[in-house]
């Protein structure tokens, strides 16, 4: 599943999907104002600075405020052991003149799920997830943690390609950044659990969040029927 916030400057960015060498999908980004910060500033405002946010209550905000999603079933090979998905950018959008830009069109990947449609699978892990939950550390397990599900805020890159320098390297992308210019973003994923999940430059706890899970497949199955929903 994929979701971008954009701001249009005047042409809309377009966007192909692959996983390996296949090509998923090809489409033009559309206009979306991202709501998230905002409605969340709006919760803060009648709460002490230091007071903190129930966890159901920010999932719930999170969903409420997911941009226009598309959702993909890929069969992946049995023999494969790792995969990447790339999902290539081409935004030439911008005011860009004698060395001066003050206007272009800016890009966000605010939502990149991959995970199993298969319910006992994702049963099963939830109880090895909760059968590991720590106790005495449960702290640090929520300070640190890898989310093998969420890839646009865990183990996905980006890398501008209209950089002239070819060792320019990629940064690790965070859903919260705007990106301009084209460009891809990768995610390597390896086979784990009998799933594929990110490679991690990091070593932490694996979770996922079957809250999150639950929603979109629910909001999958609504769509089942057609290429593509909003």
């Amino acid at each position: 599943m994929v979701g971008f916030a954009c701001d249009v400057y005047r042409r809309e960015p377009r966007a192909r999907i692959f996983v390996g060498n296949k090509l998923i999908d090809e489409f033009h980004v559309l206009h979306h104002k991202d709501t998230f910060l905002t409605f969340l500033q709006e919760i803060y405002k009648d709460k002490h600075i230091l007071q903190p946010i129930a966890q159901d209550q920010l999932n719930d905000i999170k969903n409420k405020n997911l941009p226009p999603l598309r959702f993909y079933e890929i069969e992946m090979d049995i023999a494969l052991d790792r995969v990447t998905l790339r999902i290539e950018i081409e935004n030439n959008d911008s005011n860009y003149s004698n060395g001066f830009m003050t206007a272009s069109t800016l890009l966000q990947l605010k939502a990149c799920y991959f995970f199993p449609i298969d319910q006992r699978l994702l049963d099963k892990l939830l109880a090895i997830k909760n059968k590991n939950r720590p106790t005495e550390n449960y702290s640090w397990d929520r300070r640190e943690y890898s989310r093998i599900f969420e890839l646009a805020r865990n183990g996905i890159y980006w890398k501008g390609t209209d950089c002239k320098n070819d060792t320019h390297a990629p940064i690790r992308y965070n859903n919260f950044f705007s990106i301009g210019g084209n460009g891809e973003f990768t995610c390597e994923l390896k086979k784990k659990y009998g799933i594929f999940i990110p490679i991690f430059d990091w070593a932490h706890r694996h979770v996922f969040d079957e809250r999150d899970i639950d929603f979109l497949i629910d909001k999958y199955k609504q769509n089942a029927h057609q290429r593509n929903s909003d």
